[in-house]
This record gives C-alpha cells, sequence and structure tokens, in this order.
C-alpha cells in the first residue's frame, strides 16, 4: 500500500552502477574502526539498514495477520531498495571511507533506488479493505509531544495493530516523543558555540581544498542542485558523480581535522540534559521496547 510508505522513491532509469557512484576506483586507507557517529539518545529511534529491513518484515507479516482476521487479504511487501541515504547522519557527520565509497550517497540513491510494486494495488480500491489497513478517522487517538507537537494515529488500523504487537501499546507515543525531542537536540546543537566555530574552521579547511563553502550542508545542497539540472543526461549525472565524490572526500578530511564528531558529541550531550530532562523513564522504556521488537524481528 503506497500511503503507507514513508520514503519518497527516485527513479533515474540510468545505469551508473549496481552500488557506490565511485568512479575513481580509489579506497579509503586502512585503519581502526572509527566509532559510531553521534545520533540524539543514543540513536533510540535510528534503526540502520539491516534492522530497518528485519523489522519492516516482521511488521509486514503481522498486518497481514491483522487483515486475515477480519476477513481480507494483504500481501507483505519490502523495503524499496537502493536507498543509500537511509542511514545518513543527522548533523551531517561523514567519515572518509563512506565519502571514498560512495560519496554522500545522493548520486548512486538517486540512480538505484526502486520502490516495489504495489502487490495490493486491486484491493486499493476496496473502501472497506482500506479502512481495515488504515482505520478510520472515528478511531483517531492524538497524542501530545514535546514542544507542543501532536501526533495521531487510527487506533483501530492494521498497521497500527502490528506496530503495537511488534513493539509494545506506547510505541507510537515514545517513538515520536523521541523523534521530536532528538530534533531539537540537532537544532540546539546547531546553535552551539562550539559548533559554530567547528563550522568557522571548517569552512576554512574547504576553501583550502579549492571547495568554497560556509556551512556544513553546503556541499550536499550543491550536489542535489546539480543533480536535478542533470536531468536524465548520462553524461552529466556521471560528472556530478565526480563533484560528489571530490566534495565529499573534502568534507570527510575537514570534518576529521577540525574534529568536528567529537564537538558534536559535546554539544549533543549539553543539549540532552536540558531538552531530554524529565524523560528518563521513557527513554528507559523505549529502549526496551526496541530491543524487544530487534529480537522478535531478527528471530523472524
Amino acid at each position: 500500500m503506497n500511503s503507507r510508505r514513508r520514503t519518497a522513491a527516485v527513479a533515474l532509469l540510468l545505469g551508473l552502477g549496481a552500488a557506490g557512484c565511485s568512479t575513481s576506483g580509489g579506497t579509503a586507507a586502512p585503519g581502526p574502526a572509527p566509532l559510531p557517529a553521534p545520533r540524539p539518545f543514543q540513536g533510540v529511534t535510528h534503526y540502520p539498514g539491516p534492522q530497518l529491513t528485519a523489522l519492516h518484515a516482521a511488521e509486514e507479516d503481522l498486518v497481514a495477520a491483522c487483515m486475515k482476521r477480519r476477513g481480507f487479504t494483504y500481501r507483505p511487501q519490502p523495503l524499496a531498495t537502493g536507498n543509500h541515504l537511509a542511514d545518513a547522519n543527522p548533523y551531517g557527520l561523514l567519515g572518509v571511507a563512506q565519502a571514498v565509497n560512495d560519496g554522500y550517497g545522493i548520486t548512486s540513491t538517486a540512480l538505484s533506488m526502486r520502490p516495489p510494486a504495489d502487490a495490493n494495488a486491486a484491493e486499493a480500491a476496496d473502501t472497506r479493505w482500506k479502512e481495515a489497513l488504515l482505520g478510520t478517522p472515528a478511531h483517531r487517538v492524538t497524542l501530545r509531544m514535546p514542544m507542543g507537537r501532536e501526533f495521531f494515529y487510527q487506533a483501530d488500523s492494521c498497521v497500527s495493530d502490528a506496530k503495537s504487537r511488534l513493539f509494545g501499546a506506547d510505541y507510537y507515543k515514545l517513538h515520536n516523543t523521541f523523534q521530536v525531542l532528538g530534533d531539537a537536540v540537532v537544532e540546539k546543537v546547531g546553535t552551539d558555540r562550539r559548533y559554530l566555530a567547528a563550522q568557522e574552521s571548517w569552512s576554512a579547511c574547504m576553501k583550502d581544498a579549492g571547495a568554497t563553502a560556509k556551512a556544513f550542508g553546503d556541499p550536499r545542497t550543491a550536489v542535489d542542485r546539480q543533480l536535478r539540472q542533470a536531468g536524465r543526461d548520462r553524461a552529466k549525472v556521471h560528472a556530478v558523480a565526480g563533484v560528489e565524490l571530490k566534495l565529499s572526500r573534502a568534507d570527510a578530511d575537514c570534518q576529521a581535522s577540525t574534529g568536528l564528531a567529537a564537538v558534536v558529541s559535546a554539544a549533543q550531550a549539553d543539549a540532552e540534559k536540558t531538552l531530554g530532562a524529565g524523560y528518563a523513564d521513557e527513554l528507559a522504556a523505549l529502549r526496551t521496547m526496541r530491543d524487544k521488537a530487534l529480537t522478535t524481528a531478527t528471530a523472524h
């Protein structure tokens, strides 16, 4: 059911390679494995690719079972393939190995991401089937989030039934609470004086590398813009891939030389102390739910 997908599919039907966009043949220098890049609240709302795939498969089977109990057929669907941006760090942190092998993952995602065929397209025209799957407004539950935000879901949907069975009854509330808090942490880190000072040093480093950029997100924005301008022109897309690899390598090197990851970790810790105050029990509960769901999904 396409309405359940949150990832926008990019379908540039060009063949630059099945995985990655490296055109130089370079590889990252060997060395110790880098520490995981910091994420708000130890990444409690983030699931790396293999975990996300396992959770999705388990959830789809639970949706199908719920629909069957209600007298409908639902065919589980896989996640879209080829998304190299799913694990992007919220602070834009980038390791040298990633930069060398796939840049930011922008061009390779545009070239390789494929949405699955909708196995339930025929049933989606049935109003009763859709209501069973997605729920009805009469059963809408509104949850108040931090920062004055709200989140709602349809309590009578098989989607919410599957989520609750896999994670636990309060997962919607807890997960979205820490999504909101995590976004606030990222925003606060972005205004931290240490972060801004590191950005100035990084900008000077980028200039020395021949890649002028004022803010950390500028190189990615430049690649996005050039890729849109390239359209479906194969030669132009290849050229964008080269630009992406050059910019991302300079970006990663300059992040390393300015100690950006350490700066972010320190600023994040301070932001979490303020924004996460009073949520210790909720965070522990969400971690327990996460562990339970992953155990179930990986044994699926």
